[in-house]
């Protein structure tokens, strides 16, 4: 490595300074940081470009430690943090790494052992950096919903396998933290062997190979994360652990749907909508749930949850009927934002699908459902920030009789 490495190391105590100078004087220059303030240490991050921070985690103030760790992962997910201890014992190795350490160093340890492990960490975030420099960073569209059920769930998962329909040489993800839990994975047939609770406790340790050999696959290849069923650990999860979690499936996926349908309003929810590139509204047609979404979207606006209102959210209006009121340009105009596409109940097609464990694409490819979702799929793929446009529907022959039947 060269001299002009910049490592920081956060302690207050001498000795553990002139270790880390001694043992990494070939690697770069050691610079002590004698306070935790998280916003002095990322001034000086930026300021030296630091290739790595090295946290000591005190016996006496474990909680205090980790909690700034935490933090300094959050904000620079790509960045390595190394924990340190005199006398480390198994709690505090645990806490560091699920703090968000990417590894644990201490004096005892040979020098070549250390200085082989800081060399690993700062080449990983070499290249992870130059991935994420290179304009490769995925798109992320979550679809909100403030009732739960099977709807939303359904829309989400074929949003997804219309993307990897459409782009069968990227690497498409569908994270399905809706409620009811798991349903994309019963309605496909596939066994929940990986979960996003399981990916939030190795999130140090999410490369190509774990995702390649650990996150469900379907056969047409688009990847499926789900919370799982008896989700206890749900609740313990932090803002930082989902902005880490966000920022490196974006960089391994060039498409992201989510399904929040269902997931209340909480700091959860904003988190994931915040991060999201697009976000899609999905209510029925009906007074309850139109209620329900509208007072969902103000609690995104009363929280200044990021794109919320600045033309990145939109509306799709589910099971609609063009010939009962309120039709879907009218709730678009109750809600304020434009109405990108409604979808039919296509009733006996759903059915069929949930039952069968083959999507729409295989079981009704000629469905109403199924033509406009793959119309969605399409819009979607241009570039964000572009205004939204509605999508057309089709309506056949067989449509356009039974309209002119019921005006008759």
């Amino acid at each position: 490595m060269s001299a002009l490495n910049h490592f920081l190391v956060i302690t207050s105590s001498k000795d553990i300074t002139h270790w880390v100078q001694t043992t990494l004087h070939d690697e770069g220059e050691v610079l002590q940081v004698d306070s935790d303030n998280l916003e002095r240490v990322l001034q000086l991050v930026d300021a030296v470009q630091a290739r790595a921070v090295l946290c000591e985690l005190g016996s006496s103030r474990l909680s205090q430690d980790a909690g700034f760790m935490e933090g300094l992962t959050a904000a620079k997910p790509l960045l390595p943090v190394i924990a340190l201890a005199e006398t480390p014992d198994r709690q505090s190795v645990l806490t560091a790494l699920r703090a968000g350490a990417r590894d644990f160093i201490s004096p005892d340890m040979r020098p070549g052992e250390v200085v082989s492990l800081v060399r690993r960490a700062v080449s990983r975030e070499g290249s992870e950096q130059q991935r994420a420099g290179a304009g490769n960073e995925g798109q992320m569209t979550a679809i909100a919903s403030a009732r739960p059920g099977g709807d939303a769930t359904m829309f989400a998962l074929h949003l997804a396998l219309a993307l990897r329909e459409a782009q069968p040489k990227h690497d498409i993800l569908l994270l399905d933290l809706g409620v009811p839990a798991g349903d994309s994975l019963q309605y496909l047939g596939i066994e929940p062997s990986y979960t996003f609770v399981d990916a939030i406790r190795s999130l140090r340790r999410l490369d190509d190979t774990l995702i390649n050999t650990a996150f469900p696959k379907h056969d047409s290849g688009l990847r499926i994360l789900a919370m799982p069923e008896d989700a206890l650990d749900a609740g313990r999860i932090t803002s930082a652990d989902l902005y880490v979690l966000v920022n490196v499936l974006k960089r391994h996926f060039h498409q992201i749907v989510v399904n929040l349908g269902g997931v209340p309003a909480s700091e959860f929810l904003y988190v994931l909508l915040g991060r999201a590139d697009r976000t899609l509204m999905f209510v029925e047609q009906s007074v309850p749930s139109c209620k329900q979404n509208r007072n969902l979207l103000q609690k995104l606006r009363d929280n200044k949850v990021d794109k919320v209102g600045a033309g990145q959210v939109s509306l799709i209006v589910d099971r609609y009927l063009s010939s009962v009121p309120p039709d879907a340009e009218t709730i678009a105009k109750g809600f304020g934002i434009p109405l990108l596409s409604t979808l039919p109940s296509s009733g006996m097609a759903r059915l069929t699908m949930m039952n069968s464990g083959e999507s729409l694409f295989t079981s009704a490819p000629r469905d109403p459902y199924t033509v406009a979702v793959r119309k969605i799929a399409q819009e979607l793929q241009r570039e964000p920030g572009t205004p939204v446009r509605a999508v057309p529907q089709t309506t056949g022959w067989l449509a356009s009789l039974s309209n002119r039947l019921k005006a008759g």
